[in-house]
């Protein structure tokens, strides 16, 4: 998306984010990289694992199909001691 939902004054060495929409994820001003892709198609995330100390997935987890392969592949690029944040819409 065309934006993280971080704080604005947020910092961080990386901030990678993917996602199917590559004109919004180039317009994400606080993203240092992203990748293109549709996690319904192939939910595997194009990052090593262990990379990431936190990982966030705001308002997406209700259009995936396979959300369990989603989630394996959160653990998966997380640092161990990492936190995973999901967030959700109201609607």
């Amino acid at each position: 998306s065309w934006v993280s939902h971080y704080p604005e004054d947020f910092t961080a060495k990386r901030v990678s984010i993917t996602g199917m929409n590559d004109a919004e994820l180039k317009a994400n001003k606080q993203a240092t990289d992203y990748s293109l892709g549709d996690l319904n198609k192939d939910p595997t995330l194009p990052y090593d694992d262990s990379t990431f100390d936190f990982v966030t997935n705001v308002v997406s987890v209700d259009y995936l199909i396979r959300p369990q392969e989603v989630v394996t592949e959160l653990h998966r690029v997380m640092k161990p001691g990492g936190l995973v944040i999901f967030s959700f819409s109201n609607r």
